[in-house]
């Protein structure tokens, strides 16, 4: 029986770039990441813009796109838009990857690729790491889930995402779904 030597997070990061640049980390294994739409990214764009305008009004974090965080010591993720809130925006070194820590907001868009067992795994790993929420916006029935340990929290249509974490956020669902 062939076996496959595992990496650590500190292996992955001192991968060659363009090789990693495909790639998350997952318990030690390399899992491919799949390139995404133009739609995909477009909604991801509007979030972030959304989030960065927030920042802007309210200094007390920041946010970055396609970022690889570490989730554990054979884990490292790469959030389609991490959010990173008071502590974990002053520790954060912009300069280095992967980020040592997991983002206070994890946002991923989901691919039709995507099963749900492997989406709940991220938002596992996303919440046992020490996110706060993980929001997951689902472009085919034009919802937003926010995940946290307490629960789920199913936004669609002309409702409102709000954070606790973010103090006055207001972004409408049905506008980051719209198709331009």
């Amino acid at each position: 029986m062939a076996t496959t030597a595992l990496l650590t997070a500190d292996q992955f990061a001192n991968m060659i770039t363009e090789e990693n640049e495909r790639y998350e980390l997952v318990d030690g294994e390399l899992i491919p990441v799949s390139s995404a739409t133009p739609r995909h990214n477009i909604i991801k764009d509007k979030l972030a813009f959304a989030i960065r305008y927030y920042f802007q009004k309210n200094p007390i974090g920041g946010s970055a796109s396609e970022t690889d965080c570490r989730i554990n010591t054979n884990t490292v993720r790469r959030p389609g838009l991490s959010i990173f809130v008071g502590a974990e925006w002053d520790q954060l070194d912009v300069n280095h990857a992967p980020v040592p820590f997991a983002p206070s907001i994890a946002v991923e868009v989901l691919s039709p690729s995507e099963n749900m067992l492997d989406v709940n795994r991220k938002v596992r790993d996303y919440l046992s790491a020490g996110s706060k929420e993980v929001w997951l916006l689902d472009p085919a029935n034009g919802e937003l889930h926010v995940r946290t340990k307490a629960g789920i929290r199913l936004l669609q249509g002309s409702e409102l995402l709000d954070s606790a974490l973010l103090p006055g956020l207001s972004v409408n669902v049905a506008e980051l779904f719209s198709s331009r």
